[in-house]
This record gives C-alpha cells, sequence and structure tokens, in this order.
C-alpha cells in the first residue's frame, strides 16, 4: 500500500486495501481507479487477464462507496505521470475500453483526460477532453511545474447509478 503523496486530494476511500495514491509512479503495472461527482478515488493495479472484473477483491464495497443514484461511475486507466515537463512513467494501456454510447455514461468512452494532483475537482463531463494519447500529454506537458504532478488518464467504461 502506498502512502498519500502531499497534496493529492482523493474524494474516496476506495478501494479499502491493495490501494495506491493516483499519482504514484513507483508501481510498474497499469492502475485503473474511478471518478464519480467529480471526485477522485484511489488507484488499484488494473488485472491482467480475461474476465476479472475490476481487479480489486469481491468484498469491496463499491456500491456502499458510490452510491449518489443520480451520477456516473467513471472507470479511467492511468496512462501517465508528469510533472515539471518532463513525464515521470507512463504505462502500457490493457486495450480494454468499452464501446461509447453517445446518449449515456459511456459517451466519454476512449477519451483522455488530464488532472492535477492538488485539484478538488475532476470534472468527467464538463472538463477539457482529448481524443489521443498524444494531445492529453501535450496538454499535460505545457500545464505541469514543480509542485505537482499531473495525471494522463483514458476512460475505459462507464455505467449509470440512475
Amino acid at each position: 500500500m502506498a502512502e498519500q503523496f502531499p497534496g493529492t486530494v482523493v474524494g474516496y476511500d476506495f478501494p479499502t486495501a491493495d490501494w495506491l495514491d493516483p499519482f504514484d509512479v513507483d508501481e510498474a503495472a497499469t492502475q485503473w481507479f474511478f471518478v464519480n461527482q467529480d471526485r477522485l478515488s484511489r488507484s488499484w493495479t488494473a488485472p491482467t487477464g480475461p474476465d476479472q472484473g475490476w481487479g480489486f477483491a469481491d468484498d469491496e464495497p463499491v456500491w456502499e462507496t458510490f452510491t449518489n443514484p443520480r451520477s456516473c461511475l467513471y472507470w479511467l486507466e492511468k496512462q501517465a505521470v508528469v510533472a515539471d515537463g518532463q513525464v515521470l512513467r507512463e504505462w502500457s494501456p490493457t486495450g480494454l475500453v468499452r464501446e461509447r454510447n453517445p446518449s449515456g455514461c459511456e459517451q466519454h468512452n476512449g477519451l483522455y483526460f488530464v488532472h492535477s494532483q492538488p485539484d478538488r475537482a475532476f470534472p468527467i463531463h464538463e472538463g477539457p477532453k482529448f481524443a489521443s494519447y498524444d494531445d492529453a500529454l501535450a496538454e499535460a506537458l505545457g500545464r505541469s511545474g514543480p509542485r505537482a504532478r499531473i495525471l494522463v488518464a483514458q476512460m475505459v467504461d462507464a455505467r449509470s447509478l440512475w
């Protein structure tokens, strides 16, 4: 389990076991995390085999943690972390991106997002989105400074909690 980095704003203490700070760069395995109501969860190591679900333990309280019935639960995959104009680490994508549904929570599947370590909100719906990893990485590198890490992530899927 990783210690939370100074300045990381995590809105959900989920998962409760075997979690990582979303801005961790020490773990070599690809990681996933959730965003719900513009708040970030902790991250966890993505499963490597087929049909392993989300990759966290079956007894994790996912539906007890994310309970707002008028929201979407977004599932993202960490692609890179940058700071001070340099890439600190990139991860190999799992390639597990679900089909986009333009009229549902899944409308952002496959798109890339950039999030700064001290930001309190991670606005999926209203925030900027990028069609390619290269565009998102260029944005992150342009925004990065010496005091905060910037995360680049791809939307894997989303689920309506309605």
